[in-house]
Order: C-alpha cells, then structure tokens, then sequence
C-alpha cells in the first residue's frame, strides 16, 4: 500500500478531532432537559403604586405630591400675600394641621401690630358700628398666623361697662339642656408679606341678648346660643376683640385689643 502524504494525514487528522468536538458538543446539550424561558412580569394598568415624594429629595422641585400630605405650592401661594382684604375669607380657604409650640413665632410684640378702629364712637341703643381689625406685619421677614375655630375662625367682640363687667351677657347661668352639640377644632394659617396687613370687618349691636335653648343645634358662635333681647342701655362702654389667634394673646405677647364707644341716648 503506498502511505498517505504527510500533509494529507495531517488535514485528515484535524477534521476527524473537530468532527468529534463538534459530537461531542451536541451530546452534552442533549443530555439534560431544555432551558424554560422567564416569562414576563406585566402590572395590570391602574395598579401601579403611587410614591410619596418630599420635598427634601434631590426632584428640581419645590413641591409634593397631592398624597404626601403636606400643603401644595398653589396653596401655600394664595394663603401668602401682603394683602387680605378679607382675613375671615381667606382662613376658609387656608386650613392648616394645629400648630406645635416651635411652630409660632415668638417676639411678637415686635413683629405684628393691632390695630381696631370704628365706623363711628358714638351709636344709639340698638344700633351697630362695624369695626375693622387690621393686622400688620412690622418685620422685615414673611410672619406666618396661626389661627383656630370650631371648625372656621371666628372674630366676635365682648361689650364691658366701666367696671369691667361684661354686659353682653343674660344674667344668671345658661340651661343645661339642650347641649350644643361638640364640634371639631381646628386650624387656618395664613403668612403676611413684610409690611404686609390683614382685614377683617366685624359687626356689634348694641342690645342686650337672652339664653336662646331653641338655637342649640344651629349655633355657631361662642358659648350658649343668644339672641338679642332689647337696646344696650346709654352709657359709656369698651368694645374688647376677640381675635382667634393661636399663642399671641394668651401668652402676653400683645396685649388684647380694646376700643372705647358711646351709647347715646
């Protein structure tokens, strides 16, 4: 037999070792079961949950999300301003959580000014004289209020004669029955611009008022429902304000608002 050349035998052992490298690939994939694909996780649209963002994360933004609980960048615009023309108004629509004790701000007795004028100091019995409360801001920095109500802040004004005595008031005690149903307390805060001023006018007759029991479910103001009873006899009196702000007044930082008026005859 005449031998192969040598580059024969040799091209002809390199295929044989890579046709059995190649058999031998195949047998080993084909010795276990096949791969199962991953399938892929679909959320059902609507389903997604909705992520709180604060306003402390690195977002560009100033603002929240309408489900993180804390005031939105529209409200807080319309509950600041230099100017409330109508300060009882503008609590309804700036509701805000109670204030913690760091939360109102201290020095007020240099920062906001109060000021309570008449439309007359003179005024039959009977009769009415609006009064207009002006808040102002004195500091050269944004002054935030806190206000509370049961469930909306109210003004209301005391009339006391010379001895201090209110005379306002029925005399004797109010009836134990029917109640006044309990309502929620809560809170508005508004924030005034640097010399910014808040309004509010307030009206008083000048009557005397009775227990009203027939007025306990509907009653909104202070106390056991009254009605007026009659004229406020003539006399010399002082008007006090009762202004619905939180931690100014009962602490001592201002004193509470005061305004002398004449009943005439």
């Amino acid at each position: 037999m005449t031998p192969f050349p040598l580059r024969w035998r040799a091209s002809w052992l390199a295929r044989t070792v890579a046709v059995a490298l190649a058999a031998h690939g195949m047998a080993a994939a084909g010795c276990g079961p096949p791969q199962q694909r991953r399938p892929i996780e679909m959320t059902p649209i609507g389903t997604v949950p909705v992520l709180t963002r604060t306003a402390e994360e690195p977002d560009g933004g100033a603002t929240t999300t309408p489900n993180s609980g804390t005031p939105s960048a529209a409200k807080e615009a319309a509950c600041t301003d230099d100017d409330f023309e109508s300060l009882e108004e503008a609590l309804k629509q700036c509701e805000s959580k109670m204030p913690r004790a760091g939360d109102v701000p201290s020095g007020m007795r240099d920062r906001l000014e109060v000021r309570v004028t008449s439309s007359t100091p003179t005024i039959t019995p009977g009769g009415r004289a609006d009064l207009t409360l002006v808040l102002k801001n004195k500091s050269n920095e944004p002054l935030p209020l806190y206000f509370t109500g049961d469930p909306t802040p109210r003004f209301e004004v005391e009339a006391l004669d010379a001895k201090g005595k209110r005379v306002d008031l029925p005399p004797g005690k109010p009836p134990k029955t029917p109640t006044v149903p309990a309502r929620d307390v809560k809170a508005a805060r508004i924030t005034l611009a640097p010399g910014g001023t808040a309004r509010v006018k307030i009206p008083w007759d000048a009557v005397k008022t009775r227990w009203a029991p027939e007025k306990a479910k509907t009653w909104e103001g202070r106390g056991y429902p009254r009605v007026a009873a009659g004229p406020l006899a003539a006399g010399k009196y002082v008007l006090r304000l009762v202004i619905p702000l939180v931690g100014v007044f009962e602490k001592g930082e201002l004193d509470v608002p005061k305004l002398p008026i004449e009943v005439g005859s």
